[in-house]
């Protein structure tokens, strides 16, 4: 859609509001008089500010701005830093470029751009985005199904990519705004282990926190022998987790907790197959007991002692701040060794209550019903599991419910291998470089990642034709081949020091945003 010889600033608002009514929010073109430049608003962005004038997301000469619309002497048009492309009695239109300064301010004037945190027993979705612009096919994919965490981030991989916290951020500011979404979004900060990473994320603005053991690998200590627990536990900082050994066993010792009936929450058995498989209501209704022995108190008690103490730590940063009430809390086992065991779960969140700390979400590995009934029953906080699909969460939810118990869906991330399946048929030229790059990249992350692929397993792209060469990303190995080289490819610099294959991906997705938009949906609605 094309607007030329507009008359008015009023008549050049309705056309655009206009526009909206298509719902693709595709880009519209605005002949400028008397000028050459490509200028274009995406119309769903088009919104008065309070302060006045109007504020218009779109892109000049295929760069991305933020457009100011009205009079020249608004005070709010000072805040922001850019220069005036159009003028006439009427008004004037200013273009800004997209800084951190400039969505600061973005953020200020329009609030439901800047990341909150969403009311307390709410269902919410939450995306990985490593590249930070799949945020538009997310908003398309998945608003109305639940409260959205636009930028689930890990800390380690932020500086692994060397990004800023706020660069994901920025990311979901922009979306929100050109895609006109206002209904408030969080950001979340996930696999925090330390305070100085709970700090980071907390300053830059994040306000849901993914807790991580520090210790991932402790899925052994179930098999381990009564006297190497009973060793680990002699060397726990007992005066610091303020309590004593005896006191903890016999907590549990000899004891029986009966809840239920199990059969009335979940369709299934977990997450990924056997989703609505089978109806909760064809499940056998009976209790959930929990009947430790020796070796589960005792492996329970050395699992957990370290990660209480982290836990309670990370909290009192989060009091010390004043923002506990403001933020969501999460305690989070899904990458470790072994999901949790009933009574794994019941032993962690006994111990955490009695030291006054109420999480607000657990992440137990899985979702299955017994899973469920303990957070129902237990009450005050939800659970977290991960999906494949906007279908399978869909799914999920018609088939369980459940009821009285918060849910946070968690998806992959699915932003880099989209990209590649969209370069590898538009710019052969750049997937060779980048597949060629990581291949070559490869054993200089290899040990680190503690993965067992090996180079020998990762083809040449010199051995495939341009027309073969979308089947590479087929290929075994590819997806954790890719994965693992990412910040290879986004940190490597060339002679003058520029990261140019990172500002080169970035120039294709946003030269090509309709097309990676596309991609993205049509992943995201798959069935895994």
């Amino acid at each position: 859609m094309n607007i030329n010889g507009f008359q008015s600033r009023r008549d050049l608002v309705s056309r655009l509001e206009d526009a909206k009514q298509y719902g693709t929010n595709l880009p519209v073109r605005i002949a400028l008089p008397g000028r050459e430049d490509l200028f274009k608003v995406y119309p769903a962005s088009v919104r008065k500010s309070k302060k006045g004038g109007i504020f218009m997301a779109g892109t000049f000469n295929h760069r991305r701005a933020l457009f100011l619309l009205g009079k020249s002497n608004l005070k709010v048009f000072g805040k922001y830093e850019g220069k005036v492309v159009y003028e006439n009695a009427d008004f004037v239109i200013k273009k800004c470029r997209i800084t951190r300064t400039t969505l600061d301010q973005l953020r200020h004037d329009f609030p439901f751009c800047a990341p909150v945190g969403l009311p307390s027993g709410s269902r919410s979705l939450a995306f990985r985005d490593a590249l930070g612009l799949a945020g538009k096919a997310q908003l398309r994919a998945f608003a109305g199904l639940a409260g959205l965490t636009m930028s689930r981030q890990c800390f380690q991989q932020i500086r692994e990519l060397e990004l800023h916290p706020e660069d994901a951020l920025d990311a979901a500011t922009w979306t929100v705004f050109q895609e006109g979404y206002e209904e408030g979004i969080a950001a979340e900060a996930c696999h925090v282990c330390t305070v100085s990473g709970l700090r980071t994320m907390l300053q830059a603005g994040y306000t849901r926190f993914s807790i991580e053991p520090v210790d991932r690998d402790t899925g052994h200590l179930r098999e381990a022998t009564k006297q190497e627990l009973l060793d680990r536990i002699i060397k726990l900082p007992w005066p610091t987790l303020r309590d004593k050994f005896e006191l903890v066993f016999n907590r549990y010792s000899g004891k029986r907790v009966e809840l239920g009936p199990i059969g009335s929450t979940v369709g299934g058995t977990g997450m990924g197959s056997g989703i609505g498989a089978e109806s909760a209501m064809g499940l056998e209704q009976k209790p959930l007991m929990i009947t430790p022995n020796e070796g589960e108190i005792l492996s329970s008690i050395c699992k957990f002692s370290e990660t209480i103490l982290q836990i309670v730590e990370l909290e009192n940063v989060l009091f010390t701040e004043g923002v506990r009430d403001n933020v969501t809390l999460e305690i989070s086992f899904a990458r470790c060794s072994e999901e949790l065991t009933p009574f794994e779960h019941y032993f962690l969140i006994s111990e955490l209550l009695r030291r006054d700390i109420q999480t607000d979400y657990i992440a137990p590995g899985s979702l299955d019903p017994e899973h469920v009934l303990l957070a129902q029953q237990s009450g005050g906080y939800g659970l977290s599991g991960n999906f494949d699909s906007r279908r399978e969460w869909q799914l999920f939810v018609e088939e369980s419910l459940l009821p009285g118990v918060p849910l946070h869906g968690i998806f992959p991330d699915i932003s880099y291998m989209t990209a590649l399946q969209c370069i590898v048929v538009d710019d052969k030229e750049l997937f060779r470089s980048i597949w060629e790059t990581s291949r070559n990249r490869f054993e200089n992350v290899r040990k680190k990642s503690g993965t067992t692929l090996k180079i020998d397993h990762i083809e040449l792209a010199t051995d495939y034709s341009d027309d073969s060469l979308p089947k590479l990303l087929e290929r075994p190995y590819t997806d954790a081949f890719l994965t693992i080289t990412l910040p290879e490819i986004m940190t490597i610099r060339d002679s003058e020091g520029n990261r140019f294959l990172r500002k080169k991906l970035y120039n294709y997705l946003y030269n090509h945003e309709g097309r990676y938009t596309d991609a993205l949906l049509a992943e995201y609605g798959r069935i895994s």
